[in-house]
């Protein structure tokens, strides 16, 4: 691929992506911490994201990296093969909310709300193994 069709592959790809999330590029900016003026030149073109800022754009948009350079043909492929496992998309109603409402977050924060629902499910289980061991003992 050239040089030349990254940058434009990747501008269509963010354009879409706004399309998609139903921002502009002030909005993607701010959610990224980035001038608007970055996000002005990836999306005529200019430039493209990489680095820590093609990291950032994929974790704002909930794309992977590479989506941001594979042209629609390449696409197309990619989502004739069958999906792996980690793959899925039947998500219900509530994870979409859940997930909508964490990509609302600001980045800073996601980070947290992760840690806070491990240290929760770690907190569920270690309930749970004590009810099962007040259980074992009255048996």
């Amino acid at each position: 691929m050239k040089e030349h069709s990254i940058y434009k592959t990747s501008a269509q790809k963010i354009t879409q992506v706004l399309y998609e999330k139903g921002w502009n590029r002030s909005e993607l900016a701010r959610r990224m911490g980035l001038s608007v003026q970055a996000v002005q030149q990836w999306a005529a073109g200019a430039t493209k994201p990489n680095g820590k800022n093609l990291t950032k754009l994929a974790e704002t948009t909930g794309k992977p990296e590479h989506w941001f350079f594979i042209e629609s043909s390449e696409e197309q492929e990619s989502a004739d093969k069958p999906a792996s496992k980690n793959e899925s998309t039947d998500l219900n109603q509530q994870q979409r909310r859940l997930i909508e409402l964490f990509d609302q977050m600001p980045e800073s924060e996601k980070g947290k709300m992760i840690h806070l629902f491990e240290e929760k499910v770690k907190e569920y289980d270690r309930l749970l193994n004590e009810l099962i061991a007040l259980k074992n003992k009255r048996v």
